[in-house]
């Protein structure tokens, strides 16, 4: 069950590196053939420019303990569901750069259902700043975890 004495808790910072590889291969998975995720000569902009859900892989990049800090929580991570997710880009972001994230707790709750089953309800909000320590995203994520 989600330890509610956890809301407003941040987990230490994570650094991630925006890596143009990786801004191709998720162009590639999400069948994005934009060259502007490709190449600066085929995009033709001062450089790649990122898929707009490139947030999510920012957390598994780079927030290696990302799955411990959900157990921290008291979710069961093997019944974890990805509810839904929100970004707020603040300032341009180029591969290249490295961010620095902090995640907080934002909100949570566990609900009982019938049968003596119950649901988590969690919201989580990570903050991205630069190498210069400005703001550049937040990215909120709500999940749900079944018991």
């Amino acid at each position: 069950m989600f330890d509610t004495t956890k809301i407003g808790h941040s987990f230490p910072p994570f650094s991630v590196a925006i890596e143009r590889i990786k801004i191709q291969e998720l162009a590639l998975a999400i069948e994005d053939d934009n060259p502007a995720y490709q190449s600066q000569e085929t995009a033709g902009y001062a450089g790649v420019l990122l898929p707009p859900t490139i947030a999510t892989q920012f957390l598994f990049w780079g927030n290696t303990h990302f799955v411990e800090q959900l157990a921290e929580l008291g979710l069961d991570v093997n019944r974890l569901m990805h509810r839904e997710e929100e970004y707020e880009y603040i300032a341009p972001m180029q591969p290249g750069e490295t961010l620095t994230g902090v995640m907080t707790v934002l909100d949570g709750a566990s609900r009982r259902g019938p049968g003596n089953t119950s649901i988590d309800l969690v919201t989580l909000q990570i903050h991205y700043t630069n190498q210069q320590g400005k703001p550049v995203l937040i990215a909120t994520t709500r999940l749900v975890s079944r018991e």
